[in-house]
């Protein structure tokens, strides 16, 4: 798909989630037909800070968990700090022609730690909804995304850092994790799903075994 295309999927992603509050822009935007996209993501109890190199500041809490997606310039390398209590974390990334990246701060054993997954979309629908399960848990082999109190997978076999997306009809939709073919943890309400919307559900380790957290990819 060229990237172009994926610029114009991201502008129907815009129409279909409807407006969000602005956030702060952390990097300066390339041109639409080279254009890749950051969001970042905090499944930490309470505040995280995100800085981006040239000091663009923004805040992640357990409220307001995600930022939208932001425009960034392809192959260029862009940093970040995310500081979270009293310890902070540097990272580097370079994302791709028309790739998505999402950075998602998350709980481990003994301290938070950092993630990337990505993904290259080539699907919209307005008039169906679109799950994609991102797995961010290494102790979730083989992660699937299932219907709750059904044999019913959605996706399947998606391996750590990776995506796997499907459309489906809009309809009232309760979602569990299996990992190695196994359900684990709580099942999710959707509720009504919205035709047009797009949906990454993140896999992520949690103090009683991996768990799923339902992000809504907005654009600005």
């Amino acid at each position: 798909m060229r990237p172009i295309s994926v610029y114009a999927l991201a502008l129907f992603c815009l129409a279909a989630s409807g407006t969000v509050y602005a956030q702060p822009q952390l990097y300066e935007t390339g041109p639409a037909e080279d254009a890749s996209f950051v969001r970042f993501i905090s499944l930490l109890p309470d505040t995280l800070e995100v800085t981006a190199a040239g000091g663009a500041r923004l805040t992640l809490t357990p409220e307001n968990a995600s930022t939208t997606w932001q425009a960034v310039r392809a192959n260029t390398p862009l940093t970040a700090k995310l500081h979270h209590r009293d310890r902070s974390e540097d990272i580097t990334l370079t994302a791709q022609p028309g790739e998505f990246v999402t950075v998602v701060a998350l709980v481990g054993d003994a301290d938070w730690f950092v993630d990337i997954g990505r993904e290259s979309p080539d699907d919209f629908s307005a008039f169906r909804v679109s799950l994609g399960l991102m797995n961010l848990d290494p102790a979730c082999g083989n992660a699937s995304l299932g219907v709750a109190d059904s044999d019913i997978e959605i996706v399947s076999e998606v391996e750590h850092r990776d995506v796997r997306r499907r459309q489906i009809n809009p309809v009232a939709l309760d979602i569990r994790l299996l990992c190695d073919g196994q359900p684990t943890g709580s099942p999710v309400a959707m509720g009504t799903l919205r035709a047009g919307d797009r949906w990454t559900i993140v896999a992520h380790p949690g103090k009683d075994g991996p768990g799923l957290f339902p992000v809504l990819d907005r654009m600005p």
